[in-house]
């Protein structure tokens, strides 16, 4: 049920009520290998600290054997805790940030990640009104400008905006949702033990767990606009290249989810997209061939097409991106 679409504005909650919850917060953030983003991302968090009167800590699970943010963390504020998680994944890294969590309710921001103004405000008013699952929009910041062919594709990878009202369920798009920038009570996370599927350390185990959460429990799951951030495309992703392993790894996912459905059903719906993925291989690849000549943009889109495509079909093998 989705929260009430009451309107505030930021420091003017209500006078606090039985059907206002008391809440805390842990964010987790893993990390690997990407400590120069650490010092922005701990000062945006403090600004959005001061914002609520609920606690919050911020838990920073280090995923490099090396453990390579630890310097990073000595100089963080004291808000920030460390814990340092070797065995690598990104599933390993999210299961150690909620087992080592204090709060009621689990924000999972990546490392890439930069909340801005009043994200932490619309997040405890979505918890205090008792959501269990909630997410916040995205928008990308490119270090470099992409070329003009490829800004569409990248702008739709690295931003999440949801055809939805503030405080809508919108489980019915969780194909289209993911771990960074969402948050979750505790209790619900313990719905799924572990909650992320460690067979998925490559890729999608927040799709996996949205599946289970959904479609075994009937957990709603809330759209909450007014927690933004801003995630870092670094020029090394602002790529062609970078698009097509993407595609082909999100075509893969859609079969891998499918195939966990297990029996008669799991197989003949991933016979089913693996059927619709030969069709995009053939259909998009040749309409990317005759586009090619006259526009560069509409050749892209059909080339990521037939790689979303080709996906589907070698799903087993497992290469997935993220």
């Amino acid at each position: 049920m989705a929260f009430a679409q009451e309107t505030f504005s930021q420091g003017n909650d209500p006078a606090p009520s039985a059907e206002l919850l008391p809440v805390s917060f842990t964010i987790v953030v893993p990390t690997f290998r990407r400590q120069a983003l650490l010092p922005p991302l701990f000062a945006a968090v403090a600004t959005e600290r001061a914002s609520i009167p609920e606690p919050v800590e911020l838990l920073l699970i280090d995923n490099s054997p090396e453990a390579s943010a630890k310097a990073a963390a000595a100089a963080a504020p004291a808000f920030v805790r460390y814990v340092h998680e070797p065995q690598t994944g990104v599933a390993r890294a999210r299961n150690r940030g909620v087992a080592e969590a204090a709060g009621t309710h689990v924000i999972f921001l990546d490392d890439d990640e930069t909340p801005a103004a009043g994200w932490l405000y619309a997040f405890a008013r979505a918890a205090r009104q008792g959501a269990k699952a909630a997410f916040g929009a995205v928008e990308p910041r490119f270090e470099t400008d992409p070329p003009a062919a490829l800004r569409g594709p990248l702008d739709r990878v690295f931003s999440r905006r949801l055809p939805a009202a503030d405080g809508a369920e919108v489980q019915h798009l969780r194909a289209y949702l993911g771990s960074g920038n969402s948050m979750f009570a505790k209790a619900t996370l313990a719905l799924v033990d572990p909650p992320f599927d460690t067979a998925f350390d490559r890729g999608g185990e927040d799709v996996w767990l949205f599946r289970r959460l959904v479609d075994d429990h009937q957990i709603p799951m809330l759209w909450c606009p007014g927690a933004l951030v801003q995630e870092i495309v670094p020029a090394s992703r602002a790529s062609l290249a970078f698009l097509r392993a993407r595609r082909f790894s999100d075509g893969q996912l859609r079969c891998l989810v499918e195939s966990g459905h297990g029996g008669l059903r799991g197989a003949a719906r991933v016979a089913l997209w693996m059927a619709v993925g030969g069709a995009q291989v053939l259909g998009h690849g040749l309409a990317a061939l005759l586009t090619r000549s006259f526009s560069p943009t509409r050749s892209t889109h059909f080339q990521l097409a037939a790689c979303g495509g080709a996906g589907k079909i070698l799903w087993w093998r497992r290469k997935l991106v993220r």
